[in-house]
Parts: C-alpha cells; structure tokens; sequence
C-alpha cells in the first residue's frame, strides 16, 4: 500500500475547500440573479409544492450551471498554481 503524505492531504482538502467555497459565492450570485429576474427569492427546494415547473427548472438550471462552472474554474486555477486536482 503506498504511504499517504500528509501535505499532499492538505493540499487536497485546501483546493477542495476553496472549490466549495467558489460554489456558494457563484449560487448566492445566482441567488441575486433569480431574483431580479422573477421578484421572488429563489426556492430553498424546487420539489416544494407550490413551486411552478418553470420556476424550479429556471432555479436549478442556474444554480447548476454558475455553480458548476465556478467549481471548475476554481480547480483549473488551483491545479495551475501547483495545487493537487481530484481523480
């Protein structure tokens, strides 16, 4: 079994922590987003009755995709700057 170095585990934990904490910001953006666009504050759980279809659809669509596309960003950028990437 091969040894598991410490640092390198922190390192991990950093890019991973830091990759989460893009997430958010870019969820709470979409956040602000969805409500200029409908003037409701975004549902806290599209499967809520209550909820329209096209209400949830457009929340989750944009939470996924700025949320997503900020974790990635954040991995190439930490990777790049000699940060360990996930397998």
């Amino acid at each position: 079994m091969k040894a598991i170095n410490p640092r390198f585990l922190l390192l991990t934990g950093v890019t991973l922590a830091l990759s989460a904490l893009a997430d958010r910001g870019a969820r709470r953006l979409a956040g602000k987003g969805y409500t200029a666009l409908t003037g409701e504050r975004p549902p806290r759980t599209p499967a809520t009755p209550g909820i329209s279809w096209g209400h949830a659809l457009l929340w989750t669509g944009l939470a996924g995709a700025l949320g997503g596309v900020a974790r990635m960003a954040a991995r190439r950028f930490l990777t790049k700057k000699g940060l360990p990437a996930e397998e």
